[in-house]
């Protein structure tokens, strides 16, 4: 049996469109360059959403943002301290399991400037979910731009 990724992460209003946006947002390329990274990105995207290892990660996130709502975590979900940095070793996970270290120094671009549905879900208060995905952009992205 396969669990369907992208529809667990529309539950949390997460598109493949809003994805492809906010890895764009980030994005330095000429104008006439845009379609075609979009669609490289979408692409990359989909494949990656089918990697076993990947998809699992994820999975753990949507589970651990579940646990933190109830609070069965071993913190306070609600303030998302400062000294937990699980997500973030999720989201470096992530990054890295597509490509590589570089990816990982774009995890933490895409973290720090928290654009599109990034944003979104770090204002919702998604400690685990908005670095997951941030990671799967930045290792995305950063594979699309790989020589």
């Amino acid at each position: 049996m396969s669990v369907d990724v992208i529809k667990l992460l529309s539950n949390y209003n997460i598109s493949i469109d809003s994805i492809i946006n906010c890895g764009m947002e980030l994005c330095i390329c000429n104008e006439d360059e845009i379609e075609i990274i979009r669609k490289k990105l979408e692409r990359e995207l989909l494949k990656n959403l089918s990697n076993p290892n990947l998809s699992t990660l994820i999975i753990a996130s949507i589970k651990l943002e579940e646990e933190g709502k109830k609070g069965n975590l071993p913190f306070n979900y609600d303030e998302d301290p400062n000294y937990i940095y699980a997500d973030e070793v999720i989201g470096m996970a992530i990054a890295n399991e597509i490509a590589g270290t570089k990816a990982t120094f774009n995890f933490k671009w895409y973290d720090r400037k928290k654009p599109g549905i990034i944003g979104t879900l770090d204002e919702n208060g998604l400690v685990f979910l908005d670095d997951a995905i941030a990671g799967l952009i930045a290792g995305c992205m950063s594979k699309i731009f790989e020589c």
